[in-house]
Order: structure tokens, then sequence, then C-alpha cells
């Protein structure tokens, strides 16, 4: 037997291996129980990885403007953060969140998001298995493989790691939506469109190219409503809000908020919206969003459609904020408006493959090279770009150091010694300090020679590093700071490990 004819005979019974096993598994039972583990086991990763962070405590900016949100709802004042300036849920129409700052006052708040963002991001798993195995009719290995492009999205885990994005309840919802849009259940769809509705303003226009996306597709019923009550829940934002570009300087907190106004504020500034979109932040994230999926989405343009709202509007939205906020660590991370176009974009290249595939009995056939393209991509870009790279070591997360117990140690002597006043602190620090109604936040880095607290306490985090890894923070700069601070009658009640609390006289 020469060398041709044994490779062909090798490669004949891994064919036949894998009809076997495709026929096994491509089952009905299958179909029920392997989505709902998917998305399970993605939940507990996303879980596992926020809880983590938390634990080390680096719940960000995010974390400290919802924290003090629950905590002022609690006491009757409104979903309001000194932080964020303004209200966390009007002021962006982030209604789908107020349930979950309702529970905070029973449970840690940020356990509650942790949990709730997990279980969303996971969820979305379930309608687009069903969207890729039984309308697209694709086989179950190429289905998995569109999965994997999903969970291994870097911009899930940026989400994950910001304690909790608004727009996190309209990504199940949106997919959820797709699913009762084919199966013609309107009850369902018209919850699943009120829950994304109620997530963030800016969600309506991504309902409106949906709806475009239907009335083309043949639904123009359906399509049409759609598309009107987006559009008039975006209209009815722009006119009652009035959002206003964000300008600087603001802080990583203020941004929280800023960035669930920007996607609609930049709509009052045209110029920005050609300018802004081709800046090289932007491009790159377009490409980590659809090189996963081979960029088949572009493929089928008029199926992406509900993902360009995000796209445009989001990320020239994220440069205003950007612009405003100057230099910051964490900047370069991407904009978690992303998520509003993952799904639409995964649906598209759902249809891409089904219109490249070759029809079979009662599947889809997609070349394997393709999927195992797909499949490198994907875990290429997770590997480079995600936070929760191997290259980040992301199982070490979760362990404290020094200047943990010294964050801890401070917080508790903060406490002892004005429990509930006023407080301006560095970000690292703003969401154990969160449960005050006053907390003013500063940059990471040292503040200016001139510059003035307004609160009786001050607690300092000297150990920030910019992006490139070089620290923000000289022992010079903390000598100068405290000298200006105890120029001014504020006395050093802790300082240990780059950490240091200090408290002026009684008011």
């Amino acid at each position: 037997m020469t060398g041709g004819q044994r490779r062909l005979g090798l490669r004949r019974r891994l064919d036949a291996s894998a009809l076997r096993w495709r026929a096994r598994l491509d089952t009905p039972w299958v179909d029920r129980t392997l989505p709902w583990l998917t998305a399970g086991l993605l939940s507990l990763i996303l879980l596992a990885i926020g809880l983590a962070v938390q634990r080390q405590l680096d719940g960000g900016p995010n974390l400290a403007a919802w924290t003090q949100a629950a905590w002022n709802l609690d006491r009757g004042r409104g979903s309001v953060s000194s932080l964020a300036g303004g209200n966390m849920v009007t002021d962006q129409w982030a209604f789908a969140s107020l349930p979950l700052l309702w529970i905070g006052r029973w449970l840690p708040i940020g356990g509650v998001l942790a949990v709730a963002q997990a279980a969303s991001l996971g969820l979305a798993v379930v309608p687009l298995w069903r969207m890729a195995r039984q309308v697209a009719r694709l086989r179950l290995g190429v289905t998995m493989g569109l999965m994997l492009a999903y969970g291994a999205a870097p911009v899930l885990y940026t989400a994950n790691l910001s304690g909790w994005s608004a727009v996190v309840p309209a990504v199940p919802a949106i997919a959820w939506a797709a699913w009762f849009g084919q199966r013609r259940r309107w009850v369902a769809y018209g919850a699943c469109v009120a829950v994304a509705l109620l997530s963030r303003a800016d969600v309506g226009l991504v309902l409106v190219a949906s709806g475009i996306l239907a009335i083309s597709s043949g639904d123009r019923r359906s399509g049409g409503l759609t598309a009107l009550v987006g559009a008039v829940w975006t209209a009815a934002f722009l006119l009652i809000v009035s959002p206003v570009v964000p300008r600087g300087p603001l802080t990583a907190t203020e941004a929280v908020l800023a960035r669930g106004q920007a996607p609609l504020a930049v709509l009052r500034d045209p110029l920005r919206l050609v300018t802004d979109l081709i800046l090289q932040p932007n491009v790159g994230a377009l490409v980590v969003l659809v090189g996963p999926l081979l960029f088949l989405p572009l493929v089928v343009p008029r199926f992406a459609l509900p993902a360009l709202p995000p796209l445009w509007l989001g990320l020239v939205g994220e440069e205003a904020v950007r612009q405003a906020q100057g230099p910051t660590p964490g900047a370069d991370r991407l904009p978690t408006v992303l998520l509003l176009a993952l799904v639409p974009m995964v649906l598209a290249a759902i249809v891409a493959l089904a219109r490249i595939g070759q029809p079979s009995v009662s599947r889809i056939r997609v070349d394997h090279r393709v999927v195992g393209a797909m499949v490198l991509a994907s875990a290429a870009t997770f590997v480079q770009v995600a936070p929760a790279s191997p290259f980040n070591e992301p199982w070490s997360w979760g362990s404290q150091d020094a200047a943990d117990g010294a964050r801890m140690e401070a917080v508790e002597r903060l406490d002892e010694i004005d429990a509930g006043g006023g407080v301006t602190v560095s970000p690292q620090l703003a969401s154990l300090v969160a449960e005050r109604r006053s907390v003013h936040e500063i940059t990471a880095g040292p503040p200016r020679r001139e510059w003035r607290p307004q609160t009786r306490a001050v607690l300092l985090d000297t150990t920030a590093a910019g992006d490139d890894g070089v620290a923000l923070w000289e022992r010079r700069d903390e000598d100068e700071a405290v000298a200006g601070l105890e120029a001014r009658s504020y006395d050093v009640e802790y300082r240990g490990a780059g950490i240091i609390l200090l408290v002026g006289p009684a008011e």
C-alpha cells in the first residue's frame, strides 16, 4: 500500500468516525440541554472573574457609582451618585438596573451586580444557539464554533471587570427578541423589547435598526412597530433629558455616567460623527469585534444593520468621553457599548454561514476549515486582547497584597474617625467608601499643588500605574501632597504601603 493510499484510508476512517459522532450528538435532547449547559458554564466563568476582581479591591469606577446609587436609594434620596455627578438611573434611562439597586438594600450590591451581569451575558447563548440550529439549520460543530466566538469575545470580559454596565440587560433581551420574533411569539417578543429599551436610552436606536431589518425581510407590521417604539423612546430621551457632549475634565467615575449619555449626545455634533469614527482606537475595536467571526457579518450587511448604532454612535461617544477624561489608567479597554453590537454581529454571522454553506438532507454543511479558522481567530483574539487572557494570569486574581491590607485598614480608620462623613478619594478606593452621601474623586495621579479638598477626610492611593506600567506617583509627590494638606490643618491618620489617610479639623 502506497503512502497516498494510507493517507486516503486514514482520512476515510476519520470522516466515518466524525459522522458517527455527529449522528449521536445531532439530537433534540442535545439541543435542549447543551445550550443551557454552555450558558451556565460561561456565566460561572464570568461570575468567578467578577467576584475575584472585587475581592482584590479592584471594582473600578462603575462599581463605586452604582454602590453609592444603591446606598442613596435605600435612604430615600433616589439613585444619585456624587461620584458620577448625577442620577445613575434617570440620567441615562437605565430603569432595568433599578431592581438590582433595590435588591442591594438587603444583599451586598457588589455581589448582586456580579451575579446579574454574569447571568445576563451567559443567558444570551441559548437564543443564539437556537437561531443557529433551528432557523439557520447549521450543524453542531458550526454552532459550537459560533458560541465560542461569542463566549470568547473580549468585550464580555471588559464589561465583566467594570462591575456593572447599564447595557448588560439589553444583551440577552436582544438575543431572545430575535428568537421570539422568528417563532411569532409576540407577547414574549414585546417583553424582551421592553427590557432592552429600559436598559439604556441609546438601545432605542438598536431597535430602530432591528425594525428596519425586519421590514426588509417581510415582517412589515412587527418591524414597523419595533422601529416606531425605538424611535419614540430615543426622541423622548433627547427631548426630556437633552444630553450634551461631555466636556472635561472628567473623573473616572463621572465618565461612567457620561458614557450612558454620550452615544445620543453626539447626535448634536454631526461633524464629530464623521471625524471621530475613523480614529485608530475605534478601528481597532471594530476589528476585535468582527475579526473572530472572520468578518462574515460584512458578507450580509443588511443583517448586521442593528449593530450599526452602537458601533457608530457608541464609538464616537466613547471618543468624546475619552477626550474629556484625558489620560487615565485603563482607558485603552474596549468600550462596553460594543456589547450592544455583539449579538447582532453573531446573528449576522449565522446568516452568512447558512448562505455560504451547502444544503444537505436536514442541515447546512459548512466547510470544517472555515469553522476551524473561526475557532482559531476567536482564541487568538481572546489571548491577545481580552483582560482575562492567560498573559494577564487571571488564575491569580482574587488574592490580596500588602497594599490591599493597607486600603482596608485605612477605610476602617476612616469609619472610626468620621463615619458617614464626606471624603475625597483616589479612584482606586472609591468603591470602598462609596456608601456615603458625599464622596468626591480626584485623579489617579498626583493632584495639582493648588488643589483644595472640600471634605474633612482625604484618602489617597499612591500605588497607581499608567497603562505602560510606569508608576504615576513618586515619593516626592507623596511628600508634597501630604505637606500641602498639613499646611491646611490636615493630620495624617494612617500611612502605609502607599495608602495615606488625612483628616482635617471638625467643622
